[in-house]
């Protein structure tokens, strides 16, 4: 066997190693673990969390008392109203507010944001729907918009360009001072929705545009315009990175915006006020981001593996409680720990940040070195009584950087006599 050979099912052979192994003991090993789903009762305006323990769900409070399914449904009302009408448990009223049926359904808003689609493959191809056509159900366009250098419309079927319409629009961001070019878009592309929010566009320099089409005519604002005076400064300062846009019936979260500085900010109302998140620990590359929101209250809850952070606002937008809680990272309890000792490194090609494979490695610790030590003083042993070539050198090194990896490995190989 050639040497250049032998280095390349080493280090092939080494690095599939690096990524099943740990991938495997993890999968025998590891408990499943993730962060608690965290609510807020309307009722005793407190918080309550569903945790997955061992299989079990468990209801209780950031003190640990326990609840019984029933009394965590009458805590939440406005989340278990189904269940709380079929059995004549529901309220009609909570804090002054009148409850009905109508109202808590059109009330009611979901978001969510994971962090992989900050950084995921996609295509600058948007459909911008006829907002106002007066049919009931949206209709998807015959074409869609590219958005990069420039704008324009590509017919889907021909995959030609639509000139007329391109220059209409062309015409319509220049009037508006647009600059090219776009460096983040973001709509809802699907036609199940309640309405269509168009387009939300930055440009080169960060200005957030929204455009729309409205009976065959472009609308195209510039928040900073439009919004409040006390609004328009922040926007004019706002640079961001990502625009999630999902419709709401009640059309009062219209986006939720992350900056390049990793925040994250709602949109509001007509007057497209920018509300700030204030989170402390918030990490869009590893975070996954939900609003949720019902009568009286905004939760919005920021959740790892390692944290979770949620926050409440009532319905200006103003914080009313907050709760953190850091949980216990995998590498703390004991499968992480001997995971850091056995294997001398790991290499994952998935992120939880990235929607893209790549290459990710993360090292053991000293131990996991010490080993590496061990296994090369145990070749040396092996091979002490045969001679010595440039085959056995090699391999001493892959032992050296990749403990039993490289051990395995050579095992397997033919031997260089």
């Amino acid at each position: 066997m050639t040497l250049v050979a032998r280095f390349l099912l080493l280090l092939t052979g080494i690095l599939a190693l690096a990524h099943y192994a740990p991938a495997g003991y993890w999968l025998a090993a590891a408990k499943p673990r993730r962060a608690p789903t965290v609510f807020y009762s309307c009722v005793e305006q407190r918080f309550l969390l569903l945790r997955s323990e061992r299989g079990e769900l468990l209801r209780a409070d950031p003190g640990g008392k326990s609840y019984t399914r029933e009394d965590f449904e009458r805590l939440l009302p406005l989340d278990n109203y189904l269940q709380l009408y079929k059995d004549g448990r529901m309220p009609k009223e909570i804090r002054g507010v009148a409850i009905t049926p109508e109202k808590l359904r059109r009330e009611r808003v979901n978001l969510r944001l994971k962090p992989e689609a900050l950084d995921s493959p996609g295509a600058p191809l948007h459909p911008l729907f006829e907002s106002q056509s007066g049919r009931v159900r949206l209709e998807t366009p015959a074409d869609m918009l590219r958005l990069g250098a420039g704008a324009e419309f590509i017919e889907i079927k021909s995959n030609a360009v639509n000139r007329a319409k391109s220059e209409k629009l062309r015409l319509a961001l220049a009037a508006a001072e647009f600059t090219f070019p776009v460096s983040v878009a973001g709509g809802n592309p699907t036609a199940l929705k309640p309405y269509d929010e168009g387009l939300f566009v930055a440009d080169a320099t960060g200005s957030v545009f929204h455009l729309r089409q409205v009976k065959g005519e472009f609308e195209l604002d510039r928040l900073a315009d439009k919004a409040a005076p006390e609004d328009a400064a922040r926007w004019r300062a706002l640079q961001p990175r990502h625009i999630h846009v999902q419709e709401q019936d009640n059309r009062e979260l219209r986006a939720l915006i992350i900056d390049t500085a990793g925040r994250a900010h709602l949109l509001v109302g007509p007057q497209y006020r920018l509300v700030t998140l204030p989170f402390e620990h918030y990490d869009p590359s590893q975070m996954a981001l939900t609003v949720r929101g019902d009568m009286l209250n905004r939760l919005a809850t920021a959740s790892s593996a390692d944290r979770v952070e949620a926050l409440v606002f009532d319905r200006d937008y103003q914080v009313v409680d907050r709760y953190t809680e850091a949980l216990p990272p995998a590498t703390a309890q004991p499968a992480g720990r001997w995971a850091k000792t056995l294997f001398p490194f790991t290499l994952e090609l998935a992120s939880n940040g990235s929607g893209y494979l790549g290459w990710h490695f993360e090292a053991g610790n000293p131990w996991a070195w010490g080993l590496n030590a061990v296994c090369a003083g145990g070749y040396l042993v092996w091979v002490r009584k045969r001679p010595w070539n440039r085959g056995r050198a090699l391999d001493l090194a892959a032992i050296s950087l990749g403990g039993w990896y490289g051990l395995a490995i050579s095992a397997a190989l033919p031997g260089e006599d």
